[in-house]
């Protein structure tokens, strides 16, 4: 029986083919260990949209199905989080948020951030105050809006390959521990891949992404800018005559000189940046928030230096989606794709700054959990990139990293106190382990 599998597997001619063979191995996977099961039944799911497809595909569909499945058991695990330390402080308020109500609690009265208590307030009455249920269902809201609306509108033929990358990041799992700004670049997410189609919904998301957590008004205002680059392009610079369009590119390399000579002052003194940043803070009217934040600008001690530590996956990661970017021709870019290009180079950008200066490494949150969905530039089912092949190689490649690495972290878990799932052995636990944790946990 083995003998005829193989023979069948050697004379494929289309990778579709592999769909059903891939599918039955991560459906036995993910009986013994559904985390791990959940990546090759995402690729099972992108094998079967490579076939061509003379109709649209039903709700319930088999593909949809699989994903439902996916995202369900990825709740389960995550809520099965130690609750510790950020977790506990956003469970208390949870606990009396139908007495005190959204609007009372240290983040709104301090920095205005209303938007988690805005959703975990109507989880409140439905689960009549269960802790384990705010966790299961925020976490479900969480995949669910991952899975059917950001992946599915940034590619609707590879979306399951960005799932396999954003499922096989570590900090995809920190969803309950980073509450609110895990909500609000997921919200920011919803408004980028809004801004094509429905301008309403990109203000929506917007307000409460940037009202969830405040740093959001970096990314939207990524997402504004690319608008206006492309109305320019459109009705200014294509109109533009030779002599107007080289005093512009002037008046650009001069801005950029201004910027290199910031940021080469920046890496020469560190200390100069906490300066920039202390005056600009200055300047905010909320007085509690600027001198928060001021705290910790001035009294960091780099401790997140060594967690943001650049290892080989996040080389691979940074390198590989440098790539896509490159090889991606500017004139098919959209002002989504061009948003994910610009916040990705603000993202190394970032990263350069936390390593010269060891500062939060929150700062580039977006990209550490997200960074799977910037091979969308890539990955779309509108380009016409030539090199198919070299891009198809490139994401198995970072794909099999960014899985080992995955895996890796997870079975270090029992070492780690605090930060852990299922006890601290996360690949231990089978399907009949989460069925029976989810029963014990409501």
């Amino acid at each position: 029986m083995l003998d005829r599998t193989f023979d069948k597997i050697k004379n494929i001619h289309n990778l579709s083919e592999l769909r059903f063979p891939v599918l039955f191995f991560g459906l036995a996977l993910w009986v013994a260990a559904p985390i791990l099961g959940n990546i090759p039944i995402l690729l099972s799911v992108q094998l079967d949209l490579l076939k061509p497809r003379q109709r649209k595909e039903q709700l319930l569909s088999v593909n949809n199905i699989l994903l439902i499945l996916v995202a369900v058991s990825t709740a389960i695990y995550i809520s099965s989080f130690d609750i510790f330390a950020d977790t506990r402080i956003y469970l208390d308020i949870y606990d009396t948020i139908n007495i005190k109500g959204i609007f009372d609690n240290e983040f709104v009265r301090d920095r205005y951030e209303f938007g988690l208590f805005l959703l975990l307030y109507p989880i409140h009455v439905l689960t009549n105050g269960s802790e384990y249920l705010c966790l299961l269902i925020f976490s479900l809201i969480v995949n669910f809006t991952v899975i059917f609306y950001i992946s599915k509108n940034l590619s609707r033929k590879y979306y399951p390959t960005l799932l396999i990358l954003v499922f096989s990041t570590f900090f995809y799992y920190s969803q309950v521990f980073y509450m609110r700004q895990f909500l609000s670049i997921m919200l920011v997410m919803m408004a980028l891949v809004s801004m094509n189609s429905n301008w309403i919904l990109f203000a929506v998301w917007s307000f409460l992404a940037i009202f969830s957590h405040l740093t959001a008004a970096i990314y939207i205002g990524i997402c504004l800018a690319s608008q206006v680059i492309f109305y320019c392009q459109q009705k200014l610079i294509s109109n533009l005559n030779k002599s107007d369009r080289v005093v512009l590119y002037l008046v650009l390399l001069f801005i950029m000189s201004i910027f290199f000579y910031i940021a080469w002052s920046a890496y020469n003194n560190p200390q100069e940046i906490y300066q920039y940043a202390n005056n600009i803070i200055d300047l905010l009217p909320e007085r509690r928030l600027s001198s928060s934040i001021q705290g910790r600008v001035n009294a960091y001690d780099g401790r997140d230096t060594d967690l943001f530590e650049f290892n080989i996956f996040r080389i691979i990661a940074t390198g590989i989606t440098t790539i896509f970017m490159l090889v991606r021709r500017t004139k098919n870019l959209t002002p989504k794709l061009l948003s994910l290009n610009l916040i990705f180079v603000l993202s190394l950008m970032q990263i350069v700054f936390i390593l010269i200066t060891g500062f939060n490494q929150r700062i580039v949150y977006l990209y550490l959990v997200f960074y799977g969905f910037f091979f969308a530039s890539g990955l779309n089912d509108k380009s016409e990139i030539k090199p198919f092949g070299l891009i198809s190689l490139l994401t198995i490649f970072a794909a099999a990293a960014n899985t080992f690495n995955l895996f890796t972290i997870q079975a270090s878990m029992i070492d780690i106190k605090g930060w852990s799932f299922f006890d601290g052995q996360p690949l231990s636990a089978s399907a009949y382990d989460y069925i029976v944790y989810f029963f014990q946990s409501i």
